[in-house]
């Protein structure tokens, strides 16, 4: 799709959203007039805004998936070998859950799946939403039902330089969603303090084994990881399982998305979406994942 034909369907869908709300308020109006209840406010509201996703949701998920197949796939392609790019799939729950690092939740979605080769390293990577249900009960006996995100952002899996043989996790303070005590105590993990002060106060470490904590977790390998977090927003945690770097960024946010309601500036995009690029990139090459002098051979 052209960049004209793009920005064709974006104000087609923002005019859509704009006639819903129109509705929305114009029914919100009647109602209250007829009815002279102030509740009807909210009734007229909530049907306004049921019409409005039925009329624009449509046009609305076309410009997404127009949108990453215009730009996204073509910047990814100039970056990744070997790309597979799926916008509608994500990293399966099972692979997340299979780490013991992440409380799952009860609801999970994942999309704007990517997996491919940047130098010789494979990497995957998508978007990922988890939310817990709370349900809560009135004095009347009434229950609700509400879900609460306890975690958004991208979740990165990359092929590990080196084999070790018991896993480790690095949470930076603040990260919201991790397993804690109860699993750790049950899987023999064991809080682990290393002689760099600056990096304890940053992280939590936790690892099966304390040798292959330091193994893992060099001087060298402190100071990146330092780098980073410093140059990341959002949130982090590392796994290092099974040989591979899982990396989670509580971002709050989803990847490679437009807004209908801003007109597209290709310039722009282009330089926002290598921005998000290099959050992937820089692990590989901060890191130096690239160098294989410890890996064992297969």
């Amino acid at each position: 799709m052209s960049v004209e034909e793009l920005e064709s369907l974006r104000i087609k869908g923002k005019n859509k959203i704009i006639i819903g709300i129109i509705i929305s308020i114009a029914l919100s109006v009647t109602l209250v007039l007829i009815t002279k209840l102030i509740p009807a406010l909210l009734i007229g509201f909530t049907i306004g805004i049921i019409i409005t996703f039925i009329i624009s949701h449509k046009t609305t998920e076309q410009f997404k998936l127009a949108f990453k197949k215009t730009f996204v796939l073509k910047t990814l392609k100039d970056v990744f070998s070997d790309l597979v790019y799926v916008p509608e799939k994500g990293i399966d729950e099972s692979v997340i859950a299979n780490t013991h690092m992440m409380d799952m939740g009860d609801r999970y979605s994942s999309n704007d799946y990517i997996s491919g080769k940047y130098k010789t390293v494979k990497v995957e990577t998508a978007d990922v939403h988890i939310e817990e249900e709370e349900m809560d009960v009135d004095e009347d006996g009434n229950t609700s039902r509400t879900w609460i995100t306890i975690f958004m952002g991208s979740w990165m899996i990359f092929d590990f330089n080196k084999t070790f043989q018991a896993n480790v996790q690095v949470r930076q303070k603040g990260f919201s969603n991790a397993r804690l005590s109860n699993f750790f105590e049950k899987t023999k993990y064991k809080k682990i303090l290393l002689e760099d002060q600056e990096f304890n106060n940053k992280f939590y470490i936790y690892a099966q084994d304390e040798h292959d904590a330091f193994y893992i977790l060099t001087p060298s390998l402190m100071e990146k990881l330092k780098y980073l977090v410093n140059n990341i927003k959002g949130r982090i945690l590392l796994c290092f399982i099974d040989d591979k770097l899982h990396v989670g960024i509580e971002s709050g946010k989803d990847s490679f998305e437009h807004s209908i309601f801003k007109k597209i500036d290709e310039a722009k995009i282009i330089e926002s979406i290598g921005k998000e690029i290099m959050v992937i990139t820089d692990f590989v090459d901060k890191l130096n994942l690239d160098n294989n002098l410890f890996r064992k051979e297969d």
